[in-house]
């Protein structure tokens, strides 16, 4: 296969992985579904290469379980599941935030108060667009991994990330939840800006806090 062949298949191979994750994460598939390389290759217009290669990463990441004849069965996270990702975040990614109040470049502060002030815009013009909202707080934390000078915590951190976006979807649909949000990454934003590792961590643990709060009241109420 030539390189630019290799480079194509690559991003398709990204893309599909991509979309079925989120479709999975958003509940466009309900747990339990089956899933076959045709009738998914047929839906996305692909061919049913990429699809096996998506099902091989997204059965990595707990998303669906192997079946037999080329199927899979989407595996949604539970409550409880969400829960536990929270209360990881909240002590892996308060050493993070931490790490990054040291260890930032100016060039990934910059990135970081660009990602905050999108992330600001869209809340102001229209807290409803939940899945803009969903990817502008998924880059904000993105950006404190990677400014956290750690690989070892980016790659650990970076798939949980991934795997709470459903919940933030549930989280952020609370009325004024994204307002809040703003707020809090506001605070966290500051205290990384004045290299305060201290106040790093403890904003961070209180914004996780609270949209893990904010998860159990939705789930409660729709429960």
């Amino acid at each position: 296969m030539a390189t630019d062949e290799k480079v194509l298949h690559g991003s398709l191979r990204l893309k599909v992985y991509q979309q079925l994750r989120d479709w999975i994460l958003q509940g466009h598939y309900a747990d339990g579904k089956a899933l076959t390389e045709l009738s998914v290759s047929q839906e996305l217009g692909v061919s049913r290469t990429p699809v096996r290669e998506a099902f091989r990463q997204l059965e990595l990441d707990g998303l669906v379980v192997s079946s037999p004849n080329r199927s899979v069965t989407v595996h949604c996270y539970s409550d409880q599941d969400i829960l536990d990702l929270y209360e990881v975040r909240s002590r892996m990614e308060s050493l993070a935030a931490a790490r990054a109040a040291v260890n930032m470049t100016q060039e990934q502060r910059d990135k970081l108060i660009s990602v905050f002030e999108q992330e600001k815009r869209a809340t102001e013009e229209d807290e409803t667009v939940l899945p803009v909202l969903q990817d502008l707080d998924a880059a904000f934390h993105d950006q404190i991994f990677a400014g956290s000078g750690s690989a070892i915590l980016q790659s650990m951190l970076s798939p949980i990330n991934q795997k709470t976006r459903q919940a933030r979807l549930v989280s952020l649909s609370r009325p004024g939840r994204s307002h809040g949000q703003i707020t809090e990454h506001k605070s966290i934003l500051e205290a990384i800006l004045r290299q305060d590792s201290q106040d790093a961590d403890r904003q961070m643990r209180r914004h996780i806090a609270s949209a893990a709060d904010s998860y159990r009241h939705v789930s409660r109420q729709e429960g």
